[in-house]
């Protein structure tokens, strides 16, 4: 049996780290199902955020989670954290180029590693005392899964797009380099420093800077299944040792830092003596107890490890009162009239409870079929890093689709159903006449109105004054007479003047056409857009559709709390009076 664990280990892992990078490779812009982000959902940080944003699968994924870990150890790492796998990967990689080259490996990976407890603990404590004061912020930069997460959205996704579009006769999307922009020198170097330390040393970043890690370790310490060592079967061979990829087996005093060990599984297969699972009193210390005769153990002497964990949860409690005092309030506020930075996804409700739980992992980004939703930089200040926004630019929120809150693993954008989608007001439109192609050149154009979802803009005959520069002769009457000054005199640049019209003044009187003398000032008549505040939702497809640029006749102000746009209720068909037909 022991000699399955190892490939039965090797194959779970091959297959999560398979899975989640499909996950974010989205190459014709689909809308993916319920069930194709399955391993994002069964990781660690994003089950503990969706427990805490009140998501009862999340919640059991964690109560799993932990059992596991009390049951058989810190399974998690070696089995479903992908940071994890990428590190056991450049592990064997470093092992094999080393036996390639006829070099013998290092010394430091062949010996067992003092703990450092202090440090692993002060990162603990730093991170749960950060995650309480800034929310999801502190945990986008050193959540294993996010650091995994972003690298795979922002690199390997288009990486894999731009192989796919080179490949005669395939079709998918197009690259997205330029999505996370200078952010990927943030990115890049936080996913290879933990590979960089497990060519060095193997899974140092997993037993001194991870939090996870750190977090996992105090329940493996009393784990029920633990990997212990028989004193009387060892012939100290230091097989095992030299395959412990973690450095936690001290041949010296026979014993295995259950706390760091991540349950690999490979000194278990290299072994053929004393190295065995075995099933453990929980109340017992984490290692095996030696029979033989050895060298003073620190069996007797304090845990520092216990001692720290002591410390954090002091820490932990009092950042909670404090927390707790400072009187977080995300409800919507009475009036409605409010603006934020950036426009935050359907589902998230508002920008404070959005930027407290989201980590930035990208999932959301890679998934959304029209592009819309873009990795924040400044949008939402140092907090707002990584996260996602709604950038109108760039593509315009569907209105049937629910991909985002499908597949975010950590709640902070919450399921919501299509209809209710439909109705939530994310942002609210404004129509600039001054940058309009009606007003501004004098023609029909209507792409705001043909796009909209909600029929929250619609189109009437307005009058739209204009001013013939050929045929003014600068009078200067109509500058007079307009009641709003909207009308001006300007060069012509050939010692000249005409009238020009301030659009963001004109309310279209017309009485500067009465007053012309030569005629050059004119009302038309065309299709003016006009906009039912009421009715829109803030999906920004009259602003993608609108043909002006740079600045938009259609402009998209973002809601800090979202909040719930009106049906547009049309009145029924009217029957014909009497029994005959009409016609």
């Amino acid at each position: 049996m022991r000699t399955l664990l190892r490939p039965l280990r090797i194959c779970i892992a091959v297959a999560v780290l398979l899975l989640f990078a499909a996950g974010f490779i989205n190459l014709h812009n689909n809308e993916p199902s319920a069930w194709e982000h399955v391993v994002e959902r069964v990781q660690f940080v994003p089950s503990l955020l969706g427990s805490w944003s009140g998501l009862a699968c999340a919640l059991g994924i964690l109560i799993a989670l932990v059992v596991i870990t009390l049951l058989f150890g810190r399974v998690y790492c070696s089995f479903l954290c992908p940071l994890g796998i990428a590190q056991d990967i450049v592990f064997r990689l470093r092992r094999a180029v080393d036996r390639a080259l006829g070099r013998k490996p290092s010394a430091t990976m062949l010996r067992y590693a003092h703990p450092v407890p202090l440090l692993r603990y002060i990162v603990l404590g730093l991170t749960i005392s950060g995650a309480l004061f800034f929310g999801a912020a502190v945990l986008a930069w050193v959540d294993p899964y996010s650091i995994c997460a972003r690298f795979f959205a922002g690199v390997v996704n288009p990486l894999v797009a731009q192989i796919a579009e080179a490949v005669p006769g395939s079709s998918g999307a197009a690259p997205t380099w330029g999505r996370y922009g200078w952010l990927l020198v943030i990115i890049v170097p936080m996913f290879l420093l933990p590979l960089v330390l497990a060519w060095w040393r193997g899974r140092i970043y997993c037993n001194t800077l991870c939090p996870v890690g750190a977090l996992l370790g105090l329940f493996s310490r009393r784990a029920l299944l633990r990997i212990a060592m028989d004193p009387t079967a060892c012939v100290r061979c230091a097989a095992c040792v030299r395959a412990c990829k973690a450095q936690c087996i001290d041949l010296k005093n026979y014993r295995v830092d259950a706390s760091r060990c991540v349950n690999c599984y490979d000194c278990v297969s290299a072994c053929d003596h004393g190295l065995r699972p075995r099933l453990i009193n929980p109340f017992r210390p984490s290692s095996s107890v030696p029979t033989k005769p050895s060298a003073k153990t620190p069996h007797d002497a304090p845990d520092p490890s216990r001692r720290a964990f002591l410390g954090i949860m002091a820490v932990t409690g009092t950042t909670a009162v404090l927390s707790s005092c400072s009187g977080r309030n995300d409800k919507t506020p009475a009036s409605g009239e409010n603006t934020a930075a950036a426009t935050t996804p359907p589902g998230s409700l508002n920008v404070p409870r959005f930027l407290e739980h989201c980590t930035g992992c990208g999932l959301c980004i890679t998934a959304c079929p029209t592009r819309v939703l873009q990795p924040s930089m400044l949008q939402f200040g140092v907090r707002g890093f990584f996260k996602p926004h709604l950038d109108f630019t760039r593509g315009f929120c569907n209105f049937d689709c629910t991909a985002c809150s499908t597949v975010c693993p950590e709640g902070a954008i919450l399921p919501i159903s299509r209809t209710e989608k439909q109705r939530t007001q994310i942002a609210l439109a404004s129509f600039h006449s001054e940058h309009c192609i009606v007003h501004c050149n004098q023609t029909e154009c209507g792409a705001c109105t043909e796009h909209c979802p909600t029929k929250a803009l619609s189109t009437f005959e307005g009058k739209v004054p204009t001013c013939n520069p050929s045929t003014c002769i600068a009078c200067n009457v109509c500058v007079q007479t307009c009641p709003r000054h909207a009308i001006s005199l300007v060069s012509d640049g050939h010692d000249g003047k005409y009238a020009q019209i301030d659009r963001s003044k004109c309310i279209a009187c017309g009485k500067c056409a009465r007053v012309c003398p030569s005629g050059a000032m004119q009302v038309k008549r065309l299709m003016v857009p006009v906009l039912d505040e009421k009715l829109c939702i803030g999906c920004g497809a009259c602003s993608f559709a609108c043909p002006v640029r740079p600045t938009r006749a259609m402009q998209v102000t973002p809601r800090a709390y979202h909040l719930t746009a009106e049906r547009l209720r049309q009145a029924p068909a009217v029957n014909p009076v009497g029994d005959e037909f009409p016609f």
